[in-house]
């Protein structure tokens, strides 16, 4: 609850006196209302993109090497599009929505947002929203670009929910100073049956289990004029996360993390360090039943997970031939710490990737990666993979 507070305490004072933190210059040139009809305006943004992947699993135990390969992370989803339509209804008010089609399942509304902008310094945004949490998920999305895998333990904090919330940034000086609160319905406790699961929460929920929520928020630095440093935290805690009435309601749930993002031209090579550290930890229950075979099966255990990664990528931009200056080399590693007494966690999984890119345009990367998962107790993983996208 502290860090909850804290996040509210520095949102507050951003967002009513800035002023009061760094000394700025308001330059902006008022905001304007559309006064009639007709002036609304749509942008349509997205991406597609398709992959390919050749997967191997090495001998362990007396059990054989497999190998396979398909068009796609999962042979049922070969293809894939995201639409990003914009829409400026006036001079404050806009409309950000996301809808992922993948070929063979349909199509899901992954984000419904509409924002008003109150000043140059902050916005009030309402809906179903991504939350800044770290670098990889909610501010670069392009991150994923660089490389045709996402890097492990960065799907475990906070995800896509329905709530209200401020953000903006204020100039410092030299610096910059980016903020964002917001109070949501916050994640929903799984409670299974079989334990395969259990302890677990989930987001995407458009209707809350409880009548509590989630407060959560993001401050960022950018300490240099040229924004080639980013260095932020983010977090959200959440009272309860079970059902109304139910003997787990008032499980808690807190989420953090911090990243640095950095990037710099060392002619000719351009050089870009990204990395994230993120953690989330649920009270820890017992979950009784009239069983005593099953009694062991629903063990209060240690319910904390913890990720991170680390990527570099090298860029010749400054060399005198188009097809060198247009290759990128990167690589990452990074780490999964699940419980380990939980069916569903066990012993830390490492990743290392190496990938490299070639941009045949700005928006129009060809990605060609290779990754090794390994876990003790388990066989390692090797998976290359070949990634084609498209931004328009």
């Amino acid at each position: 609850m502290i860090t909850a507070i804290a996040f509210i305490t520095a949102g507050l004072l951003l967002a009513s006196g800035g002023n009061k933190l760094c000394a700025q210059k308001d330059t902006a040139v008022p905001f304007v209302n559309s006064p009639q009809g007709g002036g609304e305006k749509m942008l349509l943004a997205g991406e597609i993109y398709t992959t390919w992947q050749n997967t191997k699993i090495n001998a362990f135990q007396g059990m054989p090497t497999v190998k396979e390969n398909s068009f796609g992370s999962d042979p049922n989803f070969p293809l894939g599009l995201m639409l990003m339509p914009l829409i400026k209804l006036n001079d404050r008010l806009f409309i950000d929505v996301q809808v992922q089609v993948t070929a063979g399942v349909g199509a899901g509304l992954n984000e419904a947002i509409i924002y008003y902008r109150v000043n140059p310094y902050m916005s009030v945004f309402a809906g179903n929203f991504q939350p800044r949490s770290g670098i990889y998920e909610g501010i670069m999305d392009d991150f994923t670009n660089r490389y045709a895998s996402a890097p492990i333990g960065m799907n475990i904090g906070v995800a896509t929910e329905s709530g209200i919330g401020i953000q903006g940034g204020i100039q410092c000086g030299y610096s910059k100073l980016g903020y964002q609160l917001y109070v949501a319905n916050g994640p929903q406790l799984t409670v299974d049956s079989t334990g395969a699961q259990n302890g677990q929460v989930s987001y995407g929920n458009y209707t809350d289990n409880n009548t509590n929520k989630a407060v959560g928020g993001e401050l960022c630095l950018l300490p240099f004029s040229n924004s080639s440093l980013e260095l932020g935290v983010s977090g959200q805690y959440t009272p309860k996360t079970g059902n109304t009435g139910s003997p787990f309601e008032s499980i808690s749930n807190t989420t953090y993390a911090a990243y640095i993002n950095y990037y710099h031209v060392f002619n000719p090579i351009m050089v870009r360090l990204q990395g994230q550290y993120e953690h989330t930890q649920t009270d820890n229950f017992n979950l009784y039943t009239n069983s005593a075979d099953t009694a062991m099966l629903f063990k209060s255990f240690d319910n904390q997970i913890s990720g991170w990664y680390l990527g570099l990528t090298l860029r010749p931009s400054g060399s005198q031939k188009q097809f060198i200056s247009n290759l990128e080399l990167g690589a990452r590693i990074g780490a999964l710490t699940p419980p380990a007494d939980a069916l569903w966690g066990g012993n830390p999984m490492n990743q290392t990737t190496i990938c490299l890119t070639y941009w045949f345009t700005w928006k129009t990367p060809l990605n060609i990666a290779y990754d090794i998962y390994t876990q003790s107790g388990s066989p390692n993983v090797s998976v290359f993979s070949v990634r084609g996208m498209w931004f328009f």
